[in-house]
């Protein structure tokens, strides 16, 4: 399996989930004038992983598109209104409450950020408007079964805790931790932690880092010091975006025993881009979707040829793909709403979804954590910076 997606065929009807074709309206045109409007915050800018928040939007984007071509929901087009909060969490409250109250959605959709996510159940406006997120690029336990959250992405306890298995099952029994100093690097470190102990693993440094502009660098530098002389046979990386790339071009000429695993909220195809194939070959990948650079699966098969439909068409990866399932998910809700609908009919349409199999991929909502995915699975990048399962 490569990074180098395969040629696309285009196609202009959407499948259902469950894999039949949608019903009879769906032939029909776009009503003039009639859509339904769902609002994105996200990181679409900056250096803490602006390309997370830009795989999302293209993968709704995509998703929308599809379902539009296939004549809407009874007609009425989706559109999708995105807004940059730069990963700072302040702007995603702000940016949501202007978004709700200048363009009214249904729904919301494809948000990121532990800090941002926490920031945003904090400040109530979720549950004062009665709207519902679906789906959010964050695993924290905090989020789980949070009032108006849908969450579609396996928890980070679940993500870590695989992972810290499977690098026991490669014989790599001690770890070490680089974490953020923040809700999203504490929260992976106490998974990590706590999947250590579960696992038998000797947990033998963790090491935070200050993502403040003007400390960065500095302290990454001194974290891969510290981690490059504990002599771990595993390095797992609790980190987004740039500081993530800094990190791995500073340990690698200072130890290239150790092996180093980076969690889903990092691209392969960035590190390779950014740290160069050689330093980038054996790193690890935890990830929560399924491999969107094959056409194994008929969710991956539909996610790539929609994303081929969109202008300027970005190339898959995984960031896109869940988007995609975000979407799919809402469209799923939307079509057993009534035309129309109210936030709250909206938001009992999600939470009442029932298990379904999106083409490989089961998504069933757990009614106290209000989270429908369980996925998880382990990559690694070769010699010739390709990503294998």
């Amino acid at each position: 399996m490569t990074t180098s997606p395969p040629t696309c065929t285009r196609r202009h009807a959407l499948v259902g989930i469950s894999g039949m074709a949608l019903a009879p309206w769906a032939k029909r045109g776009l009503a003039a004038g009639k859509e339904l409007v769902v609002g994105q915050v996200a990181s679409l800018s900056g250096s803490n992983g602006a390309d997370l928040g830009q795989g999302l939007k293209a993968g709704v984007e995509a998703c929308f598109l599809a379902a539009n071509t296939a004549g809407g929901i009874r007609g009425q087009a989706l559109r999708l209104i995105s807004k940059d909060d730069r990963y700072v969490p302040e702007e995603t409250v702000k940016l949501t409450q202007q978004l709700i109250a200048s363009d009214r959605p249904v729904a919301l959709i494809a948000y990121r950020g532990t800090a941002n996510t926490l920031a945003l159940i904090k400040s109530e406006v979720l549950v004062k408007q009665g709207i519902t997120l679906v789906g959010t690029l964050t695993g924290a336990k905090e989020v789980q079964g949070a009032a108006g959250v849908l969450n579609l992405r396996t928890s980070y306890e679940r993500e870590l805790s695989e992972l810290v298995a499977q690098v026991q099952r490669m014989a790599l029994d001690s770890v070490a931790v680089l974490y953020v100093d923040d809700a999203f690097g504490r929260t992976g470190l106490a998974a990590v932690e706590q999947a250590a102990t579960a696992n038998g693993s000797k947990l033998l440094a963790k090491v935070p880092y200050d993502k403040t502009p003007t400390q960065v660098d500095a302290s990454l530098n001194d974290a891969a010091k510290q981690l490059a002389s504990v002599g771990a046979k595993a390095v797992i990386l609790v980190a987004v975006g740039d500081p993530v790339y800094a990190f791995i071009k500073a340990f690698r000429p200072l130890n290239t025993a150790s092996r180093v695993f980076c969690m889903s909220v990092v691209d392969p195809a960035a590190v390779v881009n950014r740290c160069g194939v050689d330093v980038a070959s054996g790193i690890g990948f935890s990830q929560v979707y399924p491999f969107p650079y094959s056409e194994k699966s008929t969710l991956v098969r539909d996610y790539r040829r929609a994303l081929a439909k969109l202008p300027n068409a970005p190339e898959p990866n995984y960031f896109s793909l869940e988007g995609y399932v975000y979407a799919w998910v809402l469209v799923e809700a939307l079509k057993r709403a009534p035309d129309s609908p109210s936030d709250a009919q909206v938001s009992n349409a999600l939470i009442n979804l029932p298990a379904m199999d999106l083409g490989g991929l089961r998504m069933q909502i757990d009614p106290r954590t209000r989270n429908g995915m369980r996925h998880t699975d382990l990559t690694v990048l070769t010699r010739e910076g390709k990503l294998v399962g």
